[in-house]
């Protein structure tokens, strides 16, 4: 017969210990609880999260034994409406399971390239109204020029799956994708939707103005050829617009594949508003209007590399040659990608007046802080625009960032265009961005 202290010992001990147990329990529980959407990676169905979070709950609901004596008695008095809903959940989830497909055109975005996700495409694929015969080629365009940053399964149904995407400068979106019985892909909404989104945009740039056309205004406001030298050494060659040199001075930046002819009518149109305006070639451009990139083609003589990024060096260097010719600060206008860095430059250059950017983005990956960042430390005026669908974007970059007069961001009622040639002579909807920049321009000074 043991002694009654060694006794007590042994159930406080045997108590304690539960206790013990029985707080692990809790804290593991809400600690699985609180991580289940956070742990699962995105492209898991999201049943994998409620499976996650109803094993935590469990571990919550057991680490008390007068809540285990409930939860037992709850399952075996609930244990048909338990099959049923296991039943449902085997059904429509895990008989469903799309994640393997998901996760292949995940890894044919990542690797660029349609090997991963061809496995599980249907014959029957295809983008109306291109043919059956192009899908390949569709697809692999897609992987190849979109930045996917993640994808995920947010719902399945019979046949379908709802996916969630986030694409670098697109930003979020959701649509389905369609399965047949051996769950092949028989349809991708995504594709569809951007098919038809680029063959909308190609007529209306068929439809539009293909290039300036300055007419009598490049007489009355001819261009002297200039050049100086970039931070690496390069000649930057560009056309410089001067009225008078008490006049503010504008700095205007080209786009992708362009030049400084760019701005041939709307460099004398500004002359006219009493701006001296400098048009530079910065290297990361091309041929335009058969009119040649003269930087571009110096930095390729030189090898020296032509990316977004480099032309940083010239679009800051004809800032500093523009302070030091008229001792004042200067006006920042970039079309594009140079609209982006002309953004960047804002914030750190202290002889950068105000910035006028045309269809900004987070062109550089992650090269570059997102502009959604950069936007609210600009202390200076800004003027950002875009066409109407690219809004939606920009609306998103600025955030919480309040707007005035001199921090404007002009959504068109019309359609507009990418990047500054929405301001080109005869243009559908020039004039409405046209009487948005004056009123900017006009509370500057």
């Amino acid at each position: 017969m043991q002694p009654t202290g060694r006794i007590e010992f042994e159930q406080n001990f045997r108590e304690m210990k539960n206790s013990l147990l029985q707080k692990i329990m809790l804290v593991a529980g809400v600690i699985i609880m609180l991580g289940a959407f956070a742990v699962v990676p995105e492209s898991y169905p999201w049943y994998y999260e409620l499976i996650l979070f109803n094993i935590g709950m469990f571990m919550w609901l057991f680490s008390n034994r007068k809540s285990l004596k409930k939860v037992k008695k709850s399952v075996f008095s609930l244990r048909p409406w338990i099959l049923v809903v296991l039943s449902v959940l085997s059904i429509q989830g895990f008989s469903q399971d799309y994640t393997a497909q998901v996760e292949a055109f995940r890894k044919s975005f990542e690797n660029k390239d349609i090997s991963h996700i061809k496995p599980h495409i249907s014959p029957e694929l295809k983008f109306d109204p291109v043919p059956v015969a192009n899908t390949p080629a569709v697809l692999n365009n897609i992987v190849t020029n979109l930045p996917l940053i993640s994808i995920k399964i947010i719902d399945v149904e019979t046949g379908k799956a709802k996916v969630y995407y986030n694409f670098d400068l697109m930003g979020e979106r959701e649509s389905y994708i369609h399965f047949d019985e051996s769950g092949q892909i028989v349809r991708i909404e995504l594709v569809e939707n951007l098919v038809k989104q680029e063959m909308e945009q190609a007529r209306q740039m068929r439809e539009s103005v293909q290039q300036p056309n300055p007419g009598e205004m490049m007489n009355k406001y001819p261009a002297q050829k200039v050049e100086f030298g970039s931070s690496d050494d390069l000649q930057v060659i560009g056309s410089l617009y001067e009225i008078d040199k008490s006049a503010p001075v504008v700095l205007l930046c080209h786009q992708a594949g362009y030049n400084k002819y760019e701005y041939a009518d709307i460099a004398p149109r500004l002359n006219a508003m009493g701006m001296n305006c400098l048009a530079i070639d910065q290297r990361s451009g091309g041929t335009f209007a058969e009119k040649p990139n003269e930087t571009f083609e110096r930095a390729k003589e030189k090898q020296l590399e032509t990316s977004y990024l480099e032309a940083e060096k010239d679009i800051n260097s004809a800032i500093d040659y523009l302070y030091t010719k008229y001792g004042k600060k200067v006006i920042v206008w970039g079309s594009s990608y140079s609209s982006s860095l002309a953004l960047h430059i804002a914030s750190e250059n202290e002889n950068v007046a105000a910035v006028m950017a045309f269809s900004p983005g987070d062109y550089f990956g992650d090269a570059k802080a997102s502009l959604g960042s950069v936007i609210p430390t600009i202390d200076k005026p800004f003027f950002i625009t875009s066409s109407k669908e690219e809004a939606v974007m920009i609306e998103k970059l600025l955030g919480d960032v309040k707007l005035s007069k001199t921090k404007v961001h002009f959504v068109p009622e019309s359609n507009g265009y990418h990047g500054s040639r929405v301001l080109w002579s005869g243009q559908k909807g020039a004039d409405e961005y046209w009487n948005a920049i004056t009123t900017f321009l006009g509370s500057l000074n």
